[in-house]
């Protein structure tokens, strides 16, 4: 059973990378032991087949341009990454919330909220991607932001 388990594990990191915790969860069914998948996943971390920190990587490089810091966060957790892995990430994503926001914004509204009811709408919207509620009132509010959305691209 543990040569058919690692095989199977090798054809889902074929396709894709595993944090350590999802990979477990995917093996767990079809192992006789939580130990065979427990050596599996030692063994593949040894020889550097899954990497929590290079998941994170690619995890914050596909998602950054869509989403904000506190879901990218969250959704790391959810998926097993250690908390002390995904804070050494916190800067290099904070740097980028501004200009990921700016995109997200562009991308859905063509001009800045006249009314309270708009600017609400806005701000949940961008809530809802996970931007931090600092990030969005300076892009609804700030009057050096572009209001132009060709100019948010640039």
């Amino acid at each position: 059973m543990a040569e058919s388990l690692a095989l199977k594990a090798m054809r889902l990191l074929g396709r894709r990378e595993y944090t350590r915790y999802e990979l477990g969860k995917k093996l767990s069914p079809q192992a006789d032991s939580p130990r065979d998948v427990q050596q599996l996943l030692d063994d593949f971390e040894e020889k550097q087949w899954i990497d929590d920190r290079r998941y994170t990587e690619a995890f914050i490089r596909t998602k950054r341009h869509r989403y904000g810091m506190r879901k990218i966060f969250k959704d790391l957790e959810v998926k097993g990454v250690a908390k002390s892995t995904i804070l050494e990430y916190r800067e290099e994503v904070l740097r980028g919330d501004f200009d990921a926001v700016k995109l997200v914004w562009a991308k859905k509204y063509s001009a800045r909220p006249t009314t309270p009811m708009e600017w609400a709408k806005q701000a949940r919207f961008l809530a809802g991607r996970g931007f931090d509620s600092n990030v969005i009132r300076k892009v609804l509010t700030d009057p050096e932001f572009c209001v132009d959305t060709i100019d948010c691209y640039e």
